[in-house]
């Protein structure tokens, strides 16, 4: 039975340790980033910037075009579920 656990324990860890790899690696992949849109002020109408933003997070996504900073939003159809900064 001690021989059986010395050699289960090192084969436990190298499993523990793939599993905890695998997780992270899942983790950064799930914050994918899309193209954020803006509100025209001059026309209303939704725009695509060039700046890359997170649906999830906790700052919002902006971009300043030289003239005034934009809040970004999600889908360049109505321009109504904001963005966030992805997270490095």
């Amino acid at each position: 039975m001690k021989k059986l656990r010395k050699a289960l324990l090192p084969v436990a860890f190298i499993l523990i340790g793939a599993g905890a790899a695998f997780a992270t690696n899942a983790a950064k992949n799930s914050q994918s980033t899309e193209t954020g849109y803006y509100t025209d002020g001059l026309t209303g109408e939704c725009k695509d910037s060039p700046e890359q933003c997170s649906v999830s997070g906790t700052s919002l996504c902006t971009w300043n075009d030289g003239s005034s900073i934009h809040t970004l939003y999600r889908n360049g159809t109505d321009c109504t579920v904001q963005m966030f900064k992805p997270v490095n």
